[in-house]
């Protein structure tokens, strides 16, 4: 008799167990899910800011820009090594 108590609350812990970490997973994975989609909503956010800046920016200042990059490139291609 003893023994079957301890049988059944054996079985009772396991499957309560198993449920509960399933449960937990299945939560983690959807704020996962649901912490990458705010992360690419903030950087399509951000790229679209950064563009409409760029489309302020007055065209001597856009050509500087553009001029600073080229020279940027050039000056950095030693460090670039693939």
């Amino acid at each position: 008799m003893r023994r079957i108590v301890i049988f059944f609350l054996g079985l009772i812990l396991l499957f309560s167990s198993s449920c509960a970490s399933n449960r937990s997973s299945r939560a983690i994975r959807k704020a996962e899910r649901m912490m990458a989609k705010q992360e690419a909503q903030a950087e399509k956010d951000y790229e679209k800011a950064l563009s409409t800046h760029y489309k302020h920016q007055a065209p001597k200042t856009k050509k500087m820009m553009r001029e600073d990059r080229r020279r940027a490139r050039r000056l950095n291609r030693h460090l670039r090594h693939y």
